[in-house]
């Protein structure tokens, strides 16, 4: 009885032996191939049920992995994303700045040295040939009867002269909006700033006040 102990023993320790010294690869082998197995069926089975532990560990940590480069990836584009979004609204709304700079700069009437400015209204229009009827600022209350025109805020009164100009092909026109035109957009009532070359007919410019 003793002896078949210390026999017992000796096979089940030569067995852990065998178990821990060997590869994960050869032990497939082993269990296929192997005698020493055929009168240690439950080392086989220890052997082959540790390779399915093993390849389900291995199966779950790529998984996992897997799953956290996804995640870092999905990360990475929100975050480019959310900087280019960032970036277009702000060089947009920079842009959109300057536009509106550039337009307020062209809408204020200026003249600048060598010029002079004439408001009129627009009467007729032939080609680039317009006659007008000249008007000024009028900063005091109409009379009864008088002929008045408003345009941009400010009131405008008819002076009584006419005058007739040709536009310069290519010429300026800045809109109410501010916003750079030719003079075919312009039309008949339209009261009109003139910059003209000083003592001369010849326009530089014109601004649509109304």
């Amino acid at each position: 009885m003793g002896k078949e102990t210390t026999k017992n023993r000796k096979v089940k320790e030569t067995s852990e032996e065998k178990k821990a010294l060997m590869t994960e690869d050869a032990a497939l082998g082993e269990i296929a191939s192997d005698r020493i197995f055929e009168d240690d069926p439950e080392l086989a089975r220890e052997l082959a049920e540790d390779r399915k532990i093993q390849e389900r560990a291995r199966e779950y940590k790529a998984l996992q992995e897997e799953r956290k480069r996804q995640k870092r990836k999905r990360i990475i584009i929100i975050l480019i994303v959310t900087i280019v979004v960032i970036l277009g609204i702000t060089l947009g709304y920079k842009f959109y700045q300057k536009i509106q700079a550039e337009q307020n700069s062209e809408a204020q009437i200026r003249v600048s040295e060598g010029q002079e400015l004439v408001y009129a209204e627009i009467e007729l229009i032939v080609g680039n040939n317009i006659s007008v009827s000249l008007v000024s600022e009028n900063s005091e209350q109409p009379q009864e009867g008088g002929m008045e025109k408003m345009g941009g805020g400010l009131s405008y009164v008819s002076t009584g002269e006419n005058a007739q100009y040709q536009i310069p092909v290519g010429t300026t026109v800045i809109t109410k909006l501010g916003t750079s035109a030719t003079f075919t957009s312009l039309s008949s009532g339209n009261i009109i700033a003139l910059a003209l070359e000083s003592g001369t007919d010849v326009i530089d410019k014109i601004w649509v006040v109304e």
